[in-house]
Order: C-alpha cells, then structure tokens, then sequence
C-alpha cells in the first residue's frame, strides 16, 4: 500500500512538474512573441519616423522646391501642380526630372498639355508630362559614361512606361523621343534632396 501511494505521489509530483514545464514554456513563448511585437512596432515608429523626416526635407529642399525657384520653369511648375505630379516628387521616391523652358509649352501642337483646348484630357496630360519623369538620380557625368558604354544610345525609362533615348552631340546630352523630336539639356546638374533636375528646351512627346 505504501509503495503505491509513493507511486501515487512520485506521478503526481512528475504531472505537476510536467504541467509547470508546459506552463513555463507558454510564457517563454508569449514573452518571446510580445517582445517581437514590440521590436516590429519600434521598427515600423523608426520607419514611419524616417519617411516623414525625408518628406519634409524633400518639401524644403526637393525637386518641387527647385522647379519653384526656376522663373524659367514657371509654366512646368504650374503644369505639375495642376496634374498633381507635385505630389509624387515630394513623396514617393527619387527621380530625375527634365523640365522644359516655358517657351516650350507654346508650340501649338501640344493641345494635350493645353487645359483650354477642347481636346484636353487630364489622365492623358498627366501621362504625357510623367514622360519627362525618370526613376533615380541621374548627373551629366553618369548619363555621359553610359551614352558611351550603349554604344553611343541610351534608352532610359520613364514614369508613363515609355522610354527616351539620350545621346551625346559634341558635349551635350540630346533627349529623342518616340515621335523624332529632340530636346536639348541646356541646364544640368541642378541636385535636390531627392534626385536631379535638368532644364531641356523642348517638350518631349510620350507615345
């Protein structure tokens, strides 16, 4: 009798053993995963915190900011306002931008940047605009060393998803659209805090 009570006793005290490992390990477990939750959310607050910092730099010392203070670019800046592209130069990354002069947007075939022509379309003027709109940083120094490593033709991707073609003319950087027209970079190396502005003088054509 004594030795199945100490039996009795011995598998009690092991389940109660047993049932506190189990235990101990839930709460490792839950302690573990909370303070992985926490690690995530500081993440995500440093993140957020970062964003919002550049955002506000960008505002200050950006691309739009640039395109403000060029009398020259008077009729782009109004033209970004207006298809709200200002917005995406502020916040959504870094690009290079070729703007044209305001003596570019007189040319009378442009009807589709022409909010008083009657065959103005705003997602259509939105596209063509974004056509001057390049991901990343671009300086005359690395668009004229990858000119020459393509061969003499570079073809650079732009935010509507078409393409230009850069080339070199003696010393300048030629932008080709789709359509033949030929911009030329007279103003370069403008450098805000999110990519890099050139002035061209003409208006390039999407497809």
């Amino acid at each position: 009798m004594f030795l199945n009570k100490s039996i009795l006793l011995g598998g009690c005290v092991a389940a109660l053993m047993a049932l506190s490992s189990c235990d101990n390990k839930q709460r490792n477990q839950q302690i573990r995963e909370e303070a992985q939750r926490e690690i995530f959310q500081k993440k995500l607050s440093e993140k957020a915190l970062k964003e919002q910092i550049t955002i506000e730099d960008n505002k200050v010392h950006g691309l739009v900011s640039k395109i403000n203070q060029k009398e020259e670019l008077s009729e782009f800046e109004l033209q970004i306002k207006e298809l709200d592209i200002d917005e995406c130069l502020v916040n959504k990354g870094v690009f290079t931008v070729f703007a044209p002069i305001n003596e570019a947007f007189e040319d009378k075939n442009l009807d589709i940047l022409d909010n008083e022509s009657v065959n103005y379309n705003k997602a259509e003027a939105k596209t063509a605009l974004k056509y001057h709109l390049v991901k990343n940083k671009w300086t005359t120094e690395k668009l004229t060393s990858e000119i020459i490593n393509s061969g003499g033709s570079l073809e650079l991707t732009t935010q509507n998803g078409s393409s230009i073609q850069a080339e070199l003319d003696k010393s300048a950087i030629i932008l080709n659209d789709n359509y033949g027209n030929s911009a030329r970079i007279i103003t370069s190396d403008i450098s805000p805090s999110n990519g890099s502005l050139f002035i061209i003088d003409n208006v390039l054509r999407a497809d």
